[in-house]
């Protein structure tokens, strides 16, 4: 396995980082290859960052060599959103996002499909949309991602999480996918469903499509919640990266918060893959407490 191509490309998640300066720092300072940014967190909001900021965080990221992601709003910008006064919102964010990406030189945008509005039922067998409008939202979907990657275009590579990619989703996405227009992050805990275990569907899935998989996301699973350090929980991190490591994986997010988990969660993917690669079994030791 070729380690060294997944822990050269290891970034954080900013969410409790004083300034996105602040945290290009730290990744530089611990040896991180980058950061994604949660834009929608107020005061790391794109909004607020001057042009003369924007330069200052593109000049000391190609000054150090640190790439840049930025997280599209996991849920106020739904891609099946189906109102045309919702739509004209959710554009000109998105329009000012892939602008402020181009601007500091942002490689990857991750999205969510945004959820479908379900409205469950008291029947046999259970429904969760009304059949009249399945064919209008899986029209509004490929609507939508055709004019999010025409705003795109040029500026920064869209990538699509697997978080709410069920099966409707991933049809409409993979004519855009077979064209190159649009890519995937694989989010390796959300692989897990919270009551069955691995979701094998999805994993098939990803697998099928690794040649699309630009980012991955990392953290663990522990006491049913995720977003846990790498190495305390449930992930079988083992199962997925050897073969990610072969494949052209531009970053591999680590989403621990606060930074110093995030670290700590580095220290112990060091420790895996390189006890890995040596031929051990070894993994760090889980932290229940």
């Amino acid at each position: 396995m070729r380690a060294e191509r997944i822990l050269q490309n290891v970034s954080y998640h900013v969410v409790y980082d004083e300034s996105i300066m602040d945290a290009l720092e730290y990744a530089h300072a611990h040896g991180f290859a980058g950061i994604q940014l949660a834009v929608e967190v107020p005061h790391l909001s794109f909004e607020t960052v001057s042009e003369t900021e924007c330069d200052r965080i593109a000049s000391f990221a190609a000054e150090h060599a640190l790439s840049i992601s930025l997280h599209a709003p996991d849920h106020a910008a739904p891609l099946f959103a189906t109102s045309t006064h919702l739509l004209k919102g959710i554009f000109s964010y998105f329009e000012a996002l892939f602008a402020f990406a181009e601007r500091i030189n942002a490689r990857l945008v991750t999205c969510h499909p945004g959820p479908m509005p379900t409205f469950g039922t008291d029947t046999l067998p259970a429904e969760s949309v009304p059949q009249t409008d399945w064919a209008h939202f899986r029209r509004t979907l490929d609507e939508n991602l055709r004019r999010l990657i025409g705003l795109a275009a040029g500026r920064t590579i869209v990538c699509i999480e697997n978080a709410g990619l069920d099966g409707t989703a991933r049809q409409v996405l993979q004519p855009y996918l077979d064209a190159g227009e649009l890519s995937l992050c694989w989010d390796l805990a959300k692989t897990y469903d919270g009551r069955r275990g691995l979701d094998a569907d999805m994993e098939a899935y990803f697998w099928a499509h690794l040649d699309h998989v630009q980012q991955v996301h990392l953290h663990d699973r522990r006491d049913g919640r995720s977003h846990r350090v790498i190495g305390t929980g449930s992930v079988d991190f083992m199962r997925f990266l050897p073969r990610l490591a072969e494949a052209n994986v531009l970053d591999y997010c680590i989403e621990v918060r606060p930074r110093e988990k995030a670290a700590e969660s580095f220290a112990n993917l060091q420790q895996l893959l390189r006890s890995s690669a040596e031929g051990r079994h070894a993994a760090p030791p889980n932290d229940r407490s």
